[in-house]
């Protein structure tokens, strides 16, 4: 962390300031909600799994940390907040949200640009990581608990709960259509 906190620049802290609002909440919530409204509702299993993993994502870390209660690291802080450390909310956030828009925007895309497109959400995730941590607000360690948080819970939901929502979404149908 002291080896870090040295090598800060102007250039760089700048750069850091902006990929960490990447995985606030005040900039995921009104991006998930405008990729829902972009889809126009085409796919309501996966919308409703977005709006379920945005939401969790948010709610999740701040669970843990009072569980867990870890203290900010102790080096300079570059931003100033009171709350705990352990896991980080902006990488948990960033890496559920971007993970499972990735997955979204790649439905019916060929493999390579399926790939690319979760790609860039997984480098997306660890760029928020990087940036809490060359921010001096988090310890390597609750960014990467942040990452399989997020990660974890995005394709917990989307993989597990999104194939019940469409067995439900089509056994209404049937009930309708009979």
């Amino acid at each position: 962390m002291q080896a870090i906190a040295s090598g800060r620049s102007t250039t760089l802290t700048s750069i850091a300031w902006v990929v960490s609002e990447a995985g606030s909440f005040v900039l995921l919530a009104p991006l998930s909600i405008a990729f829902l409204l972009l889809r126009r509702w085409k796919r309501p299993a996966d919308d409703i799994a977005l709006l379920v993993i945005a939401a969790g994502s948010a709610l999740l870390p701040i669970t843990v940390k009072l569980f867990v209660a870890r203290p900010r690291p102790t080096i300079e802080h570059l931003s100033q907040l009171s709350s705990l450390s352990f896991p980080s909310e902006h990488t948990t956030q960033a890496a559920a949200v971007y993970l499972t828009i990735a997955i979204m925007l790649s439905a019916g895309l060929t493999r390579g640009w399926r790939e690319a497109v979760i790609v860039l959400g997984v480098v997306i995730a660890l760029a928020v990581a990087w940036s809490r941590v060359y921010l001096g607000v988090h310890y390597p360690t609750d960014v990467a608990a942040g990452l399989l948080l997020g990660w974890s819970w995005a394709l917990l939901v989307f993989h597990w709960a999104r194939p019940k929502l469409i067995q439900d979404h089509a056994a209404m149908g049937r009930v309708a259509g009979e």
